[in-house]
């Protein structure tokens, strides 16, 4: 299980492998400003129509979440807040690719992961072929994710070698 951000849901959706998440993780769970963002304010747009089946199948799981006074004084105001506070409360990691929230949710001890690193998971887990990540990252650069290309370098090195970590 794990605690999903918009961005991930949104270009995932846009290449076609949401449903990546459900096999990786099972059930993922997006805090209600998420929804909001993807869903309910984005009617038409990629991520829309995939989330929402994706939770009349039941793998994706809706939950509301307060944002503690403590989580706006670090910065993280609004569905930021929302998804660091409920991966804190739920004990899960979060999947994200929003560097302000990796950083605040980190000093808060609660665990990250970037879209990458569940691509590389995928492959570590025989998911997808090492072909496969290769063609999702190409996918998701395309679909317009930023990565850095020394992250790309790195992230396609780590998928062909033999899994030791």
């Amino acid at each position: 299980m794990i605690v999903v951000d918009s961005a991930p849901l949104i270009y995932l959706s846009k290449t076609g492998r949401l449903e990546l998440l459900r096999r990786l993780y099972g059930t993922i769970i997006v805090p209600a400003g998420v929804w909001e963002e993807v869903v309910t304010q984005a009617q038409g747009r990629p991520g829309s129509s995939e989330v929402e089946k994706g939770q009349r199948q039941g793998w994706i799981k809706v939950e509301k979440a307060s944002v503690p006074r403590t989580l706006k004084v670090e910065g993280a105001e609004g569905v930021d807040g929302e998804v660091i506070s409920l991966g804190e409360r739920r004990n899960l990691p979060i999947l994200t690719n929003d560097s302000l929230l990796v950083a605040i949710a980190r000093t808060r001890g609660v665990k990250v992961k970037w879209l990458t690193q569940a691509v590389i998971e995928a492959v570590d887990g025989k998911t997808l072929t090492t072909r496969e990540g290769r063609v999702l990252l190409r996918d998701l650069v395309r679909s317009g994710l930023r990565i850095r290309s020394e992250v790309l370098a790195e992230v396609i090195h780590m998928m062909e070698r033999p899994s030791d970590r």
